[in-house]
């Protein structure tokens, strides 16, 4: 953080499709230029690379000046050895394009099998804000999550499942919209779980807000656990607070 921004903390997140193809041809970036509905289609996916090196972008004074936040998609090529030797912006705010280039030039990539190769790389930046009304700290979004005891659902005869731990359990997105306004509060849920520990289906019991609904229920159903054998097929109450510490803990 520079002192001409001190009042703003800064998070930068990362994001990579991870599917990708070889191209023979991608046009140097001079992003602030091009149009942005004509460079969507210039990264065609077919094949899995990881990066193993990654580095966020930074802010500059001018996007902190306008509270400029969004997401920066990128087209990212990279050679035989997994090194970027090209980049060029999609889309997102064009204040942004420029340090996301920079940054997305030192990444490196697992070797493709077919070089040069492009993968689609997504940074997504946001300005966090002092708390107002005299709270303490900066507006940073947190999710909390509770689940209750079990029960087989109905056809099922037996034990209802014990979930003893995680094997994906990620959270639920929280919208910059939605944090940028201050929406917060418990987002109520049922989870159905089968014996291999997967969600077979999630419902939403007490609805919190839209906007942070239809992601919460999305990631949710992606879940797995490590369940206790023998168990049957169980519903499992879920509770996913929204909460902003600096207003909800005071």
């Amino acid at each position: 953080m520079t002192p001409s921004r001190p009042s703003r903390f800064i998070r930068v997140f990362l994001r990579v499709a991870f599917a990708v193809s070889a191209l023979t041809v991608i046009a140097a970036a001079n992003a602030g230029a091009q149009d942005a509905a004509s460079r969507q289609n210039t990264c065609k996916i077919s094949q899995n690379l990881r990066p193993i090196k990654s580095d966020p972008g930074t802010y500059t004074d001018e996007a902190t000046r306008k509270s400029v936040e969004g997401i920066v998609v990128l087209c990212v090529t990279i050679d035989g050895n997994g090194r970027v030797i090209d980049v060029n912006a999609l889309s997102g705010p064009s204040e942004l394009f420029q340090p996301s280039i920079d940054a997305a030039k030192q990444w490196r990539f697992e070797p493709p099998q077919r070089p040069p190769a492009a993968t689609k790389v997504e940074m997504n930046y946001s300005l966090t804000k002092p708390c107002p009304d005299g709270g303490k700290g900066m507006d940073v979004g947190e999710i909390a999550i509770d689940i209750g005891t079990g029960h087989t659902i109905e056809g099922e005869h037996g034990d209802a499942l014990q979930i003893v731990g995680n094997v994906s359990r990620r959270l639920p997105p929280y919208p910059e919209k939605a944090r940028a306004e201050w929406r917060r509060g418990q987002l109520y849920l049922s989870i159905v779980v089968n014996p291999d520990g997967e969600v077979v289906d999630a419902s939403i019991v007490k609805s919190l807000d839209e906007v942070l609904d239809n992601a919460a229920v999305d990631t949710v159903r992606t879940w797995r656990f490590k369940v206790k054998p023998g168990g049957k097929t169980s519903a499992f109450p879920v509770t996913l607070s929204f909460q902003i510490p600096c207003l909800d803990h005071r």
